[in-house]
């Protein structure tokens, strides 16, 4: 289990790259091994409004709503500026930092709540890359809890199997393999109770990310499973 805080790049809090080099922590030369001079970058909003999103000059989102993605966009590896603003009030802005963009990866950016202070905004950079040796028919999945109502989740299939266990908010799961093909996942507290339950179909040789989004108080909790730009893009 990654937590995002620990293991990837936490923004505003980010500090370098310290756990990258603990024996569970990724390497950021590792990651970026490849000199490819590339790397993709979009945008998920899991904070409770619609938001404007720029990167340096770019505008990549204008009314962003809870659980909506950008589309992806190229950019060489460096430092960005991104600035997160209400939508439509250019005035007033609600978040700006530096993000740093390595080599040949594929990063996803969550616009999340910061669990002590639930006004606050904070950005969780999550970083992929491509793998080679998925073979056959089996799919990897990952799960990324991003909802303040469910601290703890589980995930299993209709016969019982357990996927994911005790997933965290703000936490990141490792890849999973398994069949592929049609399923019915429940999403349920550590306790057992049964939160939610959604259908999914996943391809051979593909990687998916499970997003647990929304909130139980306002029925807004969902899974949402955007294709992984790692099945597509033109990454080494």
């Amino acid at each position: 289990m990654f937590d995002i805080n620990k293991y990837y790049n936490t923004y505003p809090y980010y500090g370098g790259y310290p756990a990258y080099n603990e024996p569970m922590g990724y390497n950021p030369f590792m990651l970026g091994s490849c000199f490819c001079k590339k790397s993709y970058l979009r945008v998920l909003n899991t904070f409770d409004t619609p938001l404007d999103v720029q990167v340096n000059e770019i505008l990549i989102a204008e009314n962003l709503d809870i659980g909506g993605f950008t589309k992806y966009i190229k950019l060489a590896p460096g430092s960005y500026q991104i600035i997160i603003y209400k939508s439509g009030e250019k005035n007033g802005i609600l978040f700006e930092s530096t993000i740093d963009i390595d080599y040949n990866l594929v990063y996803t950016a969550v616009v999340s709540s910061d669990s002590n202070e639930l006004e606050d905004i904070y950005i969780l950079m999550v970083p992929e890359e491509k793998e080679h040796h998925m073979t056959g028919n089996m799919s990897a999945l990952r799960l990324a809890n991003l909802s303040l109502d469910i601290p703890d989740v589980v995930i299993t299939t209709s016969d019982g199997t357990t996927l994911f266990d005790n997933v965290k908010y703000g936490s990141v799961s490792c890849n999973v393999a398994l069949p592929s093909g049609r399923y019915d996942l429940i999403l349920k507290t550590p306790e057992g109770s049964k939160v939610l339950e959604s259908k999914m179909d996943f391809a051979p040789k593909m990687h998916y990310t499970l997003f647990i989004v929304g909130r139980r108080a306002n029925e807004s909790l969902k899974i949402i499973v955007p294709e992984d730009g790692v099945n597509y893009l033109d990454l080494c």
